[in-house]
């Protein structure tokens, strides 16, 4: 099970995406950039929800110091749901239909 501090921390850094991604534009994001310029314009959506896959995919593995889901479920859990925050938080813009 997830610790209420581990918990805690975690919700603190989706407060920090939700804060930038309502201050900054998506250039400017935290998220990795995994796109080509040349495909970041073509598939603007996709090229953000494989930035957010793979930067809180990184963060996670950062924090817990191992891959989410290898000591429970509820890392996996937390961790796919924090994508899904970053998919609504980050990709609104590029991905209008993500809700």
């Amino acid at each position: 099970m997830i610790s209420l501090f581990k918990l805690a921390a975690l919700m603190g850094l989706m407060t920090v995406l939700a804060n930038q991604a309502t201050t900054a534009d998506a250039a400017s994001s935290i998220m990795p950039n995994v796109c080509t310029p040349q495909e970041e314009a073509g598939m603007p959506c996709v090229c953000c929800k494989k930035a957010c896959w793979f930067g809180i995919a990184e963060m996670t593995t950062a924090y817990f110091g191992h891959m989410p889901g290898e000591r429970s479920d509820a890392e996996a859990k937390f961790t796919l749901a924090m994508m899904n925050q970053c998919f609504k938080l980050e990709c609104s813009d590029s991905c209008p239909s993500s809700h």
